[in-house]
């Protein structure tokens, strides 16, 4: 997504066609929709950002962030409380069931961090409990000191968010 600013007093060309008359105005320009949409909401930067992640089926915060939902499924949540409360001879049965939601998964991205679910309880039955716990610690931290690269910053974010769940 793009968010651009344009100064309508000076671009009065561009402004003109899409009714702008008042200042501020904003305008959303869905893909195949040139004539645009008027913002009608809130002008506090909440109130934008919300709009956004509407719009855009983010879930970023105030500042560029990521909130601390991003990334995780609602259905494989679920299954993280039931496998971090099973005695561990029950925990395969529940990994099992993971990999079956997780194949259910048609859309591209949430398929991709419903992988990380596995991923993490497949460690976890591997190498203990407190691996989740020193995996959220190494994302954090790998974030804090800016040694991901950029492209991969809201990967990252997001999969700090799913190994959250494991270790709370």
């Amino acid at each position: 997504m793009v968010i651009a600013k344009l100064d309508a007093d000076h671009y009065r060309d561009v402004a003109q066609p899409y009714g702008v008359s008042g200042y501020p105005t904003i305008k959303f320009f869905p893909r195949g929709n040139k004539a645009g949409e008027d913002y009608t909401g809130g002008r506090e930067v909440a109130d934008f950002v919300s709009f956004i992640n509407e719009k855009s089926g983010t879930e970023r915060i105030a500042g560029g962030g990521y909130g601390p939902t991003a990334g995780r499924i609602e259905s494989l949540d679920a299954l993280v409380q039931r496998f971090k409360a099973a005695a561990p001879g029950e925990r395969a049965g529940i990994l099992a069931e993971v990999q079956a939601e997780v194949a259910k998964l048609g859309d591209h991205k949430n398929k991709e961090f419903g992988k990380f679910y596995e991923l993490t309880m497949k460690r976890m039955l591997d190498k203990g409990d407190s691996y989740a716990k020193d995996e959220h610690s190494r994302l954090l931290r790998m974030l804090e000191t800016g040694s991901v690269a950029k492209n991969k910053r809201s990967e990252f974010y997001k999969r700090a968010n799913v190994v959250a769940q494991f270790s709370s």
